[in-house]
């Protein structure tokens, strides 16, 4: 998939991108809330160095790099992002931040071998046609022992996902447009495409160890947490 088919797809995916870009800033803390930091600090403070590297893969508005930078005023951050109304939403990024704009379908980093503590990919795999490139990819940047953190939409029955997304008397009502049906359902596809253990299994044939595998959400969502062996 070439980066232009991809940034069409993230369009189509994401309905408006301008507003989405702002939803992202609107929700930006309740994904990456106390919560999260508490698992951060259990999983991933503990093998950060002096001066960390740290990535965010699709990294939006560019929120969390703002955040990682002020929290860890010493580590070189990282973000990758291809969207151009993200690009455009993020503005100018604190000194210590870049963003590299990069297909994560097949991404080739310009960082050296071994040489990153820590990655984050928070609700971005379910997007990707496929996930492995991403994998080898930051597998090759990690340091040994190093950790990659995964949030993201994983499979469930399509009763479980209309009830978080929705109600059965609505989807299944006589006044629901064609038009919002294929809008649930193309959604429906894309945030049920793969499962927790599809995840794990890419993870660990990608030379990963997972040391933390946890359903979130009535088990719309996923935590997987993984260590570059």
């Amino acid at each position: 998939m070439d980066i232009e088919k991809t940034r069409q797809v993230l369009a189509k995916h994401h309905r408006d991108g301008e507003w989405f870009a702002e939803l992202m800033k609107e929700t930006y803390d309740g994904r990456f809330n106390e919560a999260f930091w508490q698992v951060w600090q259990e999983q991933i403070e503990p093998v950060l160095s002096a001066e960390p590297v740290i990535m965010d893969l699709g990294s939006g508005p560019g929120l969390f790099l703002r955040d990682v930078v002020q929290r860890y005023p010493a580590a070189r951050v990282v973000g990758v992002e291809c969207a151009p109304y993200m690009l455009a939403a993020m503005g100018e990024l604190p000194p210590r931040c870049e963003v590299v704009d990069a297909d994560l379908h097949d991404p080739h980093f310009d960082l050296a071998d071994s040489s990153v503590d820590a990655v984050v990919a928070s609700v971005v795999l379910h997007e990707m046609s496929q996930p492995v490139r991403t994998m080898q990819e930051v597998h090759r940047c990690l340091k040994p022992g190093a950790r990659f953190y995964i949030l993201d939409w994983v499979r469930t029955p399509l009763s479980q996902y209309i009830a978080g997304e929705s109600d059965e008397a609505t989807v299944f009502g006589a006044d629901i447009s064609v038009a919002e049906l294929d809008d649930l359902f193309t959604h429906f596809i894309e945030h049920n495409r793969f499962s927790a253990a599809d995840l794990a299994y890419m993870l660990e044939k990608t030379g990963y160890k997972v040391i933390d595998q946890t359903l979130l959400k009535e088990g719309r969502f996923a935590r997987l947490i993984a260590e570059k062996v």
